[in-house]
Parts: structure tokens; sequence; C-alpha cells
């Protein structure tokens, strides 16, 4: 069901206002939250293990970080560490409209899906968002897929990852002979 919760939700859409409450005290209490009323560097969507991890690394090089996530729980967590999180849904053209976005230089994407990433620059082209954007890619044929939707820099993370991973265990390698070279000579 995780992998195909997107295509249930939009199949189940219709019915879903049923269950939903008069009054989401949780959500509205999460969205009233502001920041520290700063102008942010970056705006992530998508507060996950990558772009939670990315914009903690941002603040700590001094880049004002804005994360948006659909999950009230996980904006809460952000908020503890200190991160200007809200609580939203990037794919809402009408959320986007809300938010601070209109001279932010950056915003990334995390969401997981082509058709989330497709809403949401749709959304911010919409509302006439004029600076750079990113979107994180799982894989070259999704990176392919992403470079069609217009212009956007794409984040392979699982590439990077793996060729930050080959530096420092070459760099682990060429210690381990260097030691191994200078017990021989002795």
């Amino acid at each position: 069901m995780i992998l195909y919760s997107h295509h249930l939700y939009a199949w189940l859409a219709p019915w879903m206002g049923l269950f939903e409450r008069r009054h989401p005290f949780l959500e509205l209490a999460v969205e009233h939250t502001h920041g520290d009323g700063v102008r942010p560097d970056v705006a992530i969507f998508g507060l996950g293990r990558y772009g939670s991890r990315l914009a903690h690394s941002l603040r700590q090089q001094d880049i004002h970080v804005l994360g948006v996530d659909f999950d009230p729980e996980v904006v809460r967590a952000q908020q503890r560490l200190g991160l200007d999180a809200r609580f939203g849904d990037g794919e809402a053209p009408d959320y986007i409209e809300t938010m601070p976005l209109k001279d932010v230089p950056w915003v990334v994407s995390t969401l997981p899906d082509r058709a989330s990433n497709h809403a949401l620059l749709n959304a911010l082209s919409e509302h006439h968002h004029s600076g750079q954007i990113a979107i994180v890619a799982r894989d070259e044929a999704d990176a392919a897929s992403l470079r069609t939707l217009g212009r956007v820099e794409i984040i392979l993370p699982f590439n990077q990852a793996a060729d930050f991973a080959a530096l420092d265990l070459a760099a682990c390698i060429a210690t381990s002979e260097l030691t191994q070279n200078k017990e021989a000579s002795s």
C-alpha cells in the first residue's frame, strides 16, 4: 500500500471528505506556528530522511531553511529541533499561495514521485516563483523524466553518496597502503 499510496488516495479522494474533522486542531496548531520572520534562502518540500538531513546540513552552513511536510508529527518534531517547519501539501496549488515563496531563491523538492513534483512545479509556476528549483531523483530514469518538466536542477542522492563513499574509501585504502609500505620497509 505504501508504494501505491498516491494512486489509492487519488482513487479514494472523493469519499475521504466524510472522514475529515470539522476543526483539525492538530494541523491548525502546527500551521499557525511561525518561524523567526526572516525570509528563507531555501524552502524544502518533504522532511523525510533525506529532506530533514538536507535541511539541518544547510542550517549548519548558516542558510535559512523553511521546511514543509504533510505530516504534522514530522513538522512538530522538526520544529523541536529548531527548524522553521510548516504543515502543508506541496501538491496543493492553494497551499503554495499561502507560502512566502515569491522571493525565496531556491525551492527543493524531496517529494517521492513524478506526479507530486509535477504538481509542485505547476503550483510554483502559477504563483510566479522566479527562483531556482531542485528536485531529488531516485534513479537515472527518474532524473530523465524530471528533466522534461522544465528548468530544474536534479539531485541524485544515491549517486552522490556512492561517489562520496568511493572518495572516502579510496583515501582509507591509500592510507592503509602507506601504513603497510612503511611497516614493510621497517
